[in-house]
């Protein structure tokens, strides 16, 4: 394949009706990304403070949902929601299907960096709000989570950039999103090179610029506690 023939390629790819769908592609994996991102840190959030402050029998059942989530590949976890649950008469649309597998996958990891977030925080946090009068529910949502969230929010943005590119195994439950949209010009155009190349180049910007965005976001946030000695912990 000659140097012409590549530019005749993109020019293809790039012209028609192709780019239109590529955009939509786009939108909805940022949305499937978005969604499953509430889910997996709703999750991901309650299971990190089960398994940290060993909640009786949660913590347990917290342990054995991520060691068996994080255990199974995702492709096989999305196949199970989409396919599998309709023996049990549940059918769910691809976006919920997709939604709830990468939410609830991610939520195994989330969970982790909740745990690390949670020991970067000082032990001082929790007794001096308790010591104001909070109850210990109050003090985790008021005092220590917010804290723990600063210090989690790199390996958080880390588990969305995780999220965006763990979304093209959506397509495998027919979720038309930015790499089925790329698929599916494939089968028209049999640009295979042309279209992958430009599907990588999408994914590059969205995850790049997400990095920087939250990078930019960290160094505001950073908060002084983060330099105090890992002595004394909440947990």
């Amino acid at each position: 394949m000659d140097r012409a023939e590549v530019v005749e390629g993109f020019r293809t790819v790039l012209s028609g009706a192709w780019p239109a769908l590529l955009w939509q592609g786009t939108l909805l994996t940022l949305g499937v990304s978005l969604a499953a991102l509430a889910v997996s840190l709703s999750a991901g959030t309650l299971l990190g403070l089960v398994r940290s402050f060993r909640v009786p029998v949660l913590g347990r059942l917290g342990d054995a949902y991520v060691e068996v989530v994080r255990g199974v590949p995702l492709i096989v976890q999305l196949s199970f929601v989409y396919f599998g649950l309709t023996s049990f008469g549940i059918v769910l649309p691809a976006f919920v299907a997709a939604t709830l597998a990468l939410g609830l996958y991610s939520a195994a990891y989330v969970s982790e960096i909740v745990r690390g977030g949670l020991l970067g925080v000082p032990a001082g946090q929790l007794e001096a709000a308790r010591s104001l009068g909070l109850s210990r529910a109050q003090a985790l949502r008021f005092v220590v989570l917010p804290q723990a969230w600063r210090v989690a929010l790199p390996a958080l943005g880390n588990e969305y950039v995780s999220l965006i590119l763990g979304s093209s195994l959506a397509s495998a439950v027919t979720l038309q999103e930015l790499f089925a949209q790329g698929r599916a010009i494939i089968g028209a155009t049999y640009r295979q090179f042309e279209v992958y190349a430009v599907l990588a180049v999408i994914y590059f910007v969205l995850t790049f610029a997400l990095t920087r965005l939250l990078r930019a976001l960290e160094a505001r946030l950073t908060p002084a506690h983060s330099r105090e000695p890992a002595a004394r912990r909440v947990i």
